[in-house]
Order: structure tokens, then sequence, then C-alpha cells
């Protein structure tokens, strides 16, 4: 029987028809024990449970989840789902992922060919007054700015290679494209008296030098007529112009210029042999398109110390530092500023295009040489020769020429330079740089870096034609690098990832929450009506009446112990009785039997409502006519098994003389059958409560 057990163990059983088989112990002489010890209550309870979140399907032994069952559900899920958004913010993952600078990637395709709209501006000095000054007849040379002439500069990166330490190598490439339509009627064959900067610069490098390196530079000056102040071009003076000069630059000084021309903007753009290496964002995602080295080294060779030198981390004006700080500090580097350039956070601004914006500008005293700032005294070349405050020497990244950058105008200068020409006019509204970017991306969204080139001449009074421009700084150009608005395509794809995307998250967040704590407290109060209907029904309250009273079974039990007691005394003692004293008993027995199966009944029903938790309590009814349905099944069941019982005990049971001894007999096996008919149906319903049962009694009777 236990071998039955076993094979049917894990599975489900009803047990319907443990109290019968409980009767049949009886019967046959044993002590009937009380199963109120033995009932499962926390099982009912969540089975009244399973029964609110499940029902069963029309005519089918199966289940489907109930409404309140996908309330439930959908409503833990959209918690679930809120909790993710707090904890992991996705947007920021996705946003991180998007800035990194992977091959093929969309903001790598952006950073390798910015699709922007970036412009050089130029605005040229024009000597008006080079004869009166060249004759002494004037004290101070005159100038008059003339411009803008606009170039677009078409930045790219070439030859881009991914190194395995998250950054990439690349050759930078910044070709200029003249836009005439945006120079304001200025032509690049404009004409002008500008300084002649191959004299000037030879004159500067010769100056220092013995009289017989001087000689034959001031033969061939004066032999040639070459003049520090000449008639050329725009486009000559800022692209390069043919001078003899070169030549004798090159004879003099090998391997001091490799070109036939000189012009400074042509100077100034020319990337020829250059290289550099940019961070990836792999191990920082904040660093993404920003400086690692510059010609294979992380500082510059011109300048000592890290405060001067060093160019990581800085920016070439593409992209800027994401996820900005209050307190972060950031850095604007290009070749033709020689130098890296401090940015300092000025504040909030009005959105630009509807993306959020912040306005850095240069940091105060940057161009001091250490005055005011002492981190600024490592610009200062030479210790008992720096230059005046606001000017840097540039003399090593313009082949040894005297170049020194200012500020426009000699703007936050030395008042001293504003007094040897004539023409300076600094305003800081229209010469100041700054830089308006998102704070998030590091996108710049307006900038304007503007500089100025100038010659800052020594002492070349022995030097021919050029004896008047010792130590004069001469105003040669200012040019602005301007971006000052996104197209059309940067600034829809961009608003998508900084504005909507956030909302999107926002939304995702609070609506997950909201909605699904909504759904939940609906589900709840759901099974909380419910569970409190089935409370209120005739069946529960007729339960738990006789659970509290402890006695669920007491009045069907009882009466079976006390028939059983007067079967055993009947069977002692039937020998010494009449045949009409036994005809008498059978009635009684006949009455005690209906009572019996009466009673049977009784324990079968209420036995089906407690122990069969899948099935019968989440069928419950709470009307009249499912409790009538359920007990009339019971009683067809029951009747079913009684004729078994019967046509089994007519067939098998033999007449005998005796009749009350034969009367205990069918009673006897009457139970015994039932017994066994109970172990086929367990055994095809799966019934493993019932086998349990039976295997006790089977080892009590053992």
């Amino acid at each position: 029987m236990k071998e039955i057990i076993n094979f049917f163990a894990g599975r489900r059983y009803s047990a319907v028809n443990t109290c019968e088989m409980q009767v049949m112990d009886s019967t046959v002489g044993k002590n009937h024990k009380s199963l109120n010890h033995n009932r499962p209550s926390l099982n009912r309870g969540l089975s009244v449970l399973d029964a609110l979140f499940h029902e069963r399907k029309q005519g089918k032994q199966t289940r489907s989840p109930t409404f309140i069952f996908f309330l439930l559900t959908t409503g833990l899920l959209l918690i679930c789902s809120g909790i993710f958004i707090l904890l992991f913010h996705p947007y920021d993952l996705i946003f991180k992922w998007k800035l990194l600078l992977a091959e093929d990637g969309e903001i790598f395709q952006l950073w390798e060919r910015p699709p922007v709209d970036l412009f050089l501006k130029v605005y040229l000095f024009n000597i008006t007054n080079h004869e009166d000054f060249m004759s002494g007849r004037a004290k101070k040379l005159n100038v008059e700015e003339i411009g803008p002439y606009v170039y677009q500069e078409l930045m790219t990166h070439e030859n881009v290679s991914f190194n395995s330490n998250g950054t990439l190598s690349t050759i930078p490439n910044h070709p200029l494209l003249w836009r005439g339509d945006l120079s304001e009627g200025r032509q690049e064959d404009d004409i002008f008296y500008l300084p002649n900067i191959a004299l000037l610069a030879i004159a500067h490098v010769a100056s220092p030098k013995n009289y017989f390196f001087r000689l034959p530079v001031n033969i061939f000056v004066r032999k040639e007529n070459i003049q520090p102040v000449v008639k050329m071009t725009a486009k000559e003076f800022m692209m390069g112009y043919e001078s003899p000069l070169t030549t004798l630059g090159n004879t003099l000084l090998p391997h001091w210029i490799h070109f036939d021309k000189v012009g400074l903007i042509d100077r100034m753009y020319d990337f020829s042999g250059d290289f550099a290496t940019y961070y990836t964002g792999e191990n920082d995602i904040r660093m993404s398109g920003l400086y690692d080295t510059f010609h294979g080294s992380p500082d510059l060779p011109q300048w000592k110390g890290e405060h001067c030198s060093n160019i990581q981390g800085a920016s070439d004006g593409t992209k800027f530092m994401s996820f900005m700080q209050e307190n972060d500090t950031l850095l604007f580097f290009r070749k033709s500023m020689c130098r890296p350039q401090r940015l300092k956070r000025i504040g909030k601004v009005d959105p630009v295009q509807g993306l959020e914006a912040v306005k850095f500008a240069f940091e105060d005293n940057a161009l001091d040489n250490g005055v005011h700032n002492d981190l600024n005294k490592c610009f200062c070349r030479d210790p008992n020769k720096c230059l005046a405050e606001g000017l840097i020497d540039v003399t090593d990244c313009y082949y040894g020429f005297p170049i020194a950058l200012s500020y426009p105008h000699f703007l936050d200068a030395d008042p001293a330079l504003l007094e040897g020409v004539n023409g300076s006019k600094p305003n800081r509204s229209l010469h100041e740089s700054y830089f308006v970017l998102n704070p998030l991306s590091g996108l710049p969204l307006k900038l304007s870096a503007k500089f100025q080139i100038n010659m800052a001449m020594s002492d070349v009074r022995n030097m021919a034609h050029v004896e008047k421009f010792s130590h004069l700084t001469i105003p040669m150009l200012w040019f602005e690098i301007s971006m000052m608005e996104l197209p059309k395509r940067l600034e829809d794809r961009f608003s998508l990832y900084l504005n909507i995307l956030p909302v999107v998250e926002k939304v995702g967040l609070y609506g997950s929450l909201i909605l699904g704590l909504a759904l939940s407290i609906i589900a709840v109060t759901q099974v909380a009506l419910r569970a409190s209907k089935y409370v209120a029904s005739p069946y529960h309250q007729k339960y738990h009446h006789n659970l509290v009273n402890n006695s669920v079974y007491n009045a069907c039990e009882e009466k079976v112990s006390s028939r059983n007691h007067s079967v055993r005394n009947e069977s002692s003692q039937n020998g010494n009785k009449s045949t009409d004293d036994v005809d008498g008993e059978d009635d009684s027995k006949i009455s005690d039997d209906d009572d019996d199966a009466h009673c049977l009944n009784i324990i079968r029903r209420d036995d089906q409502y407690e122990l069969e938790n899948d099935d019968a309590i989440s069928d419950i009814d709470y009307n009249d006519d499912g409790e009538s349905s359920n007990g009339s099944s019971e009683q067809m069941e029951s009747d079913g098994r009684s004729e078994q019982s019967q046509k089994f005990i007519e067939t098998d049971i033999p007449e005998t003389e005796n009749q009350g001894i034969r009367d205990s007999l069918v009673s006897t096996v009457r139970r015994l059958s039932d017994g066994y008919i109970e172990i086929a149906q367990a055994l095809m319903g799966n019934k493993r409560d019932t086998l349990l049962k039976i295997v006790e009694s089977d080892d009590d009777e053992s």
C-alpha cells in the first residue's frame, strides 16, 4: 500500500472519503479518532486566496487566472519597473553609451567630421601713415581695422585608428574655404599697406647675431630695397607671399624654414606632420573626444611646467567635457594658440535652440606672464625678458618669428601697448571670447575664440630699414574662430537626447510607480471584499461555529462510536437470542444503517469543503443554489457506492440460518467494500490524502 502512495507522491489528491475509512475502522473494533487536530487551517486560508486569483474554466478541470490576478501582477511589474528606473537611471546608461567614441558609432561619426558651420573671421590692420612714420614725421603708427574676411573651417580627423588603452590616434586637418558671401563685401584681392613679415622676422633673428652674420643680411636688404611696410593683397598677407628673404633665410639658417611663402594664416593652419590622440571615453566617459597627447606627448615642448604645457583633457572645439560639475575647469587648445587656455564658468544662460546652456570665458589674467597669477610665470620664456602683460610669446610655434598673442585690440593688456600704436580700440563686448556649452553632453552651442597676432620686435636698430620698429609691438591681424548655431540636423538629434528622453524617463518612473500602486491597491481591495463575502457566507459561519466548539465531527463520530459498541456486544450475545429478537434487532439495525449513511454523507461533505484545497474551495458559490448543487452531487456519489456495495454483498455473501450473524457480516462487508471502492477511486483520481489515511488505518489494524 505504501508503494502505491510513494508512486503518487508530490501530486495533489482529494480526501473526500477519509471519514468513511474511519467509520470502517470503527466497525471492526478500532477506536475512532477525531480529525479536528489535523485540520489544515493554513492551507484553507491559502486556498481561499487561490480561489480569488484563479477560476475554473467552464466545463474543464484546468484553471485560468482571474482579472484580479492580472491587476496585481501588472501592478507589481510596474512598481518593479519604477524601482529599476530609480536605481539604475537607464537614460544615463543610454546617453553614456551614445557619447562613447566607438568605431562606426553615431557620436564618433559626428566627431570625425563635425557637421557644424565653423568659421574663421580675420580682421587686418591696415597701416595708413607708413610714409610719415618711416620718414620720422609721425611718431606712431596709425592702424585701421579692415574686415571681416571669412573662411569656413572644414574640420576633419583623418586616418583614425583605435588603440587598446581607451584612446584613438588621428591626423587633424583644418582646410579653409573662402566665404565671400559672409565677408560683408570684402574680397581677397583687396590691397592694403601691411607689415613685411619676412623682413621683420629675419631682422629679429639676425639682430642678436655677430656683425659678420648681420652684414650680408643688411647688404641684401639695402640692395633689394626691401621695406618693412609693403603693398599687398589681403590674400597674400594671410595665405602667403613670395619674398627673396625666405631664400636668404634658408641659406643663412639651414632648416629654419621649409616654405617659400610667408603668410600668417597659412602658417597658423599648417597641420602637415601633426598627429594627436584623443580619449574615446572607454575609461572615463566625461573625457570622450578630448586630447590625450599632441605630437606623442601630453606636454607642449615650448613650455616648462605642467600648468603651461599640459594639454590632456583639452578640447579642440569639437566637443568639451561631458557631465560638467560646478567647479570643473575646462581646457581649450588649438595649434594656432600655441598653448592650452583655461576656461572659467560664468553661469547659466538662456537655453540655446532649446538646449540647456552654460557660459564659459577665458580665466582672468590668463596672459599676464605671472604678474598677477604666479602659475602663469612659466609662460615667460626668459624671466629676464618677459613680454608685457597681455602678450604671450609664441615664437617657437611660428618658426622663430617674433610672434606674440594677445586679445584683440590689446584687451586686458598693459596700457603701454596702446600708446605705441594709434588705432587700437579694445571693446569687451566685441573682443572678449566666450563659450556656450551644454553641460551634460559637452556639445558647443555657441563659441567665439578671439586672439590677435602681433610682432613683438626686439632691439633691431642694427638692422637695415627697420630701425623705427625697435621695441615696438605691431598689431598684424586678429581672428575669431566662431560657431553661432547648431545645424538643424544636430539640433533635432540632441534635442531628442537632451530634452525628450529625460522626460520619457521621468514619466516612466512616476507613471510606473503611481499606476502600479493604484492597480495593486485595487487588486488588494477586491481580494479583501471577496474574502469578507466568503467569511459572511452561511457555510463559513456554520463551519466556524463547529470549529470554535472543537466539535466538527462530534455528532456523527459519537453516533458511529455508539453504533460500533452495540454491534460488538450483539456479536458476542447473538448465539443466545431468539429468531424474533434477531428480527427486531434487524429493523433497528436498518434504521441505524440509514443514520450512519446520512452521517457519512455529512462527514464526507464537510471534509470535502475542508480538505479539497484547490477544487472544492475554489468553486465555492456564495448562494443557496450552489450549496444545494454540491450536496446533491455528494449524495449521488454516496448512493452510487452503496449500490456497488449492495451488489457485491448480495452476490458473494451466502445465506445462513442465523440472520443476525448474516446482517452483521453484511454491515461489515459493506464497509469493507466501500473502502476498496474508495481505494480504486483514489488511484484513478490521484487522491493522495485518502491513500495516506488508508495506510494509517492499515497500520493500526496490523
